[in-house]
């Protein structure tokens, strides 16, 4: 089973939203991820009070990455739209829409990131593994938290705490949308997909609605 993917740097940055926002924004995540990489916990702290400023302004995030997906790699029609990537792959920005009421696998994101609901609310139910991961197939969780997260509200993402969750739309008419700053091209590698009830895991790939994955990349196990 796949461990580590190691993805070749693409040829330049992607933007996919051009938005003078998003290009500000970008530009201080870069000065403060540079400057603070032998402490994420820092990098995180530094980056939500810019964080929180994009998440007030109006009007950047373009109508196509606020809807859902029906072929979405998460179910439910979950849509995962790719907003901005670095070339190294050491940075992507992402909007996850999720639908009235659908909820997402609980899954984890194998990195560093800062998560900002942007419109709607949402239930998020965090959970902690307690078998180490020693056995393929088998995962053993516990509930740490159930949190109701409201627009403009920020939580920490930071392995090995805090990294494995689903999340829910809890508004009635209307998707909740939500912002991810990230550490590392989460659609592209291979990441997990547990199961709860059944105490068991698997490897999945989410991609992103709104690009085709085409690179080959070399999995380490």
């Amino acid at each position: 089973m796949p461990q580590t993917t190691v993805l070749e740097p693409l040829q330049a940055d992607q933007w996919f939203v051009d938005s003078p926002d998003l290009r500000e924004f970008v530009a201080t995540a870069k000065d403060i991820i540079s400057s603070t990489t032998h402490n994420r916990a820092e990098t995180l702290n530094a980056l939500e009070p810019h964080f929180a400023a994009l998440l007030k302004k109006e009007n950047w995030l373009p109508k196509n990455f606020a809807q859902s997906n029906p072929d979405s790699g998460l179910g439910g029609g979950i849509g995962q739209w790719l907003l901005y990537r670095s070339q190294d792959r050491s940075l992507t920005i992402f909007s996850l829409v999720i639908p009235p009421d659908e909820i997402t696998p609980v899954h984890d994101h194998l990195s560093w990131g800062l998560v900002g609901l942007y419109q709607g609310k949402q239930e998020e139910t965090v959970y902690r593994r307690l078998d180490g991961g020693e056995l393929e197939g088998q995962a053993q969780l516990e509930v740490v938290g159930t949190y109701q997260v409201k627009t403009g509200d920020i939580y920490y993402l930071l392995p090995p705490d805090n990294d494995i969750h689903s999340v829910k739309a809890t508004n009635v008419f209307a998707p909740s949308i939500s912002i991810h700053v990230m550490g590392n091209d989460i659609g592209s590698i291979w990441r997990h997909h547990y199961h709860p009830q059944q105490q068991s895991v698997r490897y999945f790939r989410s991609g992103y609605s709104n690009v085709l994955f085409k690179e080959n990349p070399h999995i380490a196990v």
